[in-house]
């Protein structure tokens, strides 16, 4: 078909519009990508570095406000930063090596930290439930029977340097027992474990073989109180025994922190 515009110089020359070339247009694309990628690295660096200062921070403010040593401390959730905006943090777990309770030592601690409201201050707050355990080795109830009354009579000391040896048998309960000089001295008792109250673990005799029978009322019943379990913890009735020793869980309604 005949065109004007092709035969007649009056006419301007159509140009055609500008087309990037598809490498261009990639490498613009890249530009982007790789810009998106920085700002969110950097967001995650700033929120993982703010969580670690807050954690460190929670459990330096823990040890100074009462609680026995200071704890591991790891709070959940992604993002931190929303969170503390919100003041609303889900949930923190606490975790606790060796500190002595009462006429015993508690030689680990785990707990799980619900519902954290922060004040509008940022200086106190509320949170809960509390859920969690408590682990008593086998040495450290060793070291609590051969201080025990009466049966520090019978071992004269720390069970390490005695012969007093303590297992778990079945699911609650314990046995101690003692040989020295070549069964010259020899003696074995079981006890069941039971949680009585919530601050208190008794040690209920079952059986026992070569006990002195003056001994007998005295180890019939032997009580373990946790007067000053932290954050106001108290056992809820779960207890157990095994290879580790005896644990415990507890737990609390609700805790109050700071101003």
């Amino acid at each position: 078909m005949y065109d004007p515009q092709q035969t007649n110089p009056a006419y301007p020359q159509r140009v055609p519009a500008y087309q990037p070339s598809p490498k261009r247009r990639m490498s613009r694309g890249r530009k982007w990508l790789i810009a998106i990628v920085a700002i969110v690295v950097v967001l995650v660096g700033l929120d993982f570095g703010a969580k670690a200062f807050a954690e460190s921070e929670l459990a330096s403010q823990l040890k100074s406000n009462g609680f026995p040593v200071r704890p591991g401390v790891s709070i959940a959730g992604f993002p931190f930063l929303t969170q503390v905006i919100s003041r609303d943090i889900g949930q923190v777990t606490l975790t606790a090596g060796s500190f002595p309770e009462g006429p015993i030592t508690i030689t680990g601690m785990r707990l799980v930290v619900h519902n954290i409201k922060i004040s509008g201050t940022f200086k106190g707050g509320t949170a809960g439930p509390v859920t969690g355990s408590m682990n008593i080795s086998l040495g450290a109830l060793g070291d609590f029977l051969s201080a025990a009354g009466p049966l520090a009579q019978l071992i004269g000391g720390s069970s390490g340097g005695n012969g007093l040896n303590v297992v778990a048998v079945g699911t609650d309960k314990i046995k101690a027992s003692l040989d020295l000089a070549g069964g010259a001295v020899s003696w074995s008792a079981t006890w069941q474990a039971v949680p009585t109250g919530p601050c208190e673990i008794d040690l209920r005799l079952v059986s026992s073989s070569g006990l002195p029978s003056s001994l007998m009322s005295s180890v019939t019943n032997i009580k373990i109180p946790l007067p000053h379990l932290p954050l106001g913890l108290k056992m809820n009735g779960g207890l157990n025994t095994d290879s580790s020793g005896l644990s415990v869980t507890v737990g609390a309604q609700s805790v109050s922190f700071g101003s």
